[in-house]
């Protein structure tokens, strides 16, 4: 369903994942399928991208959905970015990256929580930083790796003969 904007900038039919927050309206903007930009994108608000971007885009406390229609090649950083469309790219969530079952990512992903759903095409790394965990002091220490009783005995051999040996 598509929204509409009125003249008070208040959208109607259904809620796009930016629209809400807590139960207050956000502002956001949208980049119009026929519009292509090509440089830096820079914002305070929320941004919807029905079109094109080639540049790089900053919305570093906003959030960023890439639609269906919507394809962008830049390094991405912002809030949460929900990729539902293409981008090609480094993505840097500071607390989410999403990408759809329509959405095609090729870049390298940074975030604290990423969720690839079934059916999304993604083809790069993920690091999920946990910055914000260390700093919190919820995860002070590095986990051992290894247990710390004896190890496991190799297969073919029998255990009486390791221990008669």
């Amino acid at each position: 369903m598509a929204e509409k904007t009125t003249s008070t900038g208040e959208t109607s039919g259904a809620a796009s994942p930016t629209a809400r927050e807590n139960g207050t309206r956000r502002k956001s903007g949208t980049i119009g399928t026929s519009i292509t930009i090509h440089g830096d994108v820079t914002g305070e608000e929320d941004l919807i991208v029905d079109g094109v971007i080639e540049g790089t885009v900053n919305l570093k406390d906003n959030n960023l959905v890439v639609s269906e229609n919507g394809k962008v090649t830049a390094n991405v950083n912002a809030r949460v970015i929900r990729v539902d469309g293409e981008v090609k790219g480094e993505l840097r969530g500071s607390e989410q990256v999403s990408i759809s079952p329509s959405g095609k990512v090729s870049g390298d992903i940074r975030a604290p929580r990423v969720v690839l759903e079934d059916g999304c095409q993604f083809k790069g790394s993920v690091d999920m930083d946990s910055d914000k965990v260390s700093a919190s002091g919820e995860r002070t220490r590095t986990p051992r790796l290894r247990p710390g009783g004896a190890r496991p005995i190799r297969p073919g051999r029998d255990p009486a003969d390791v221990l008669r040996g």
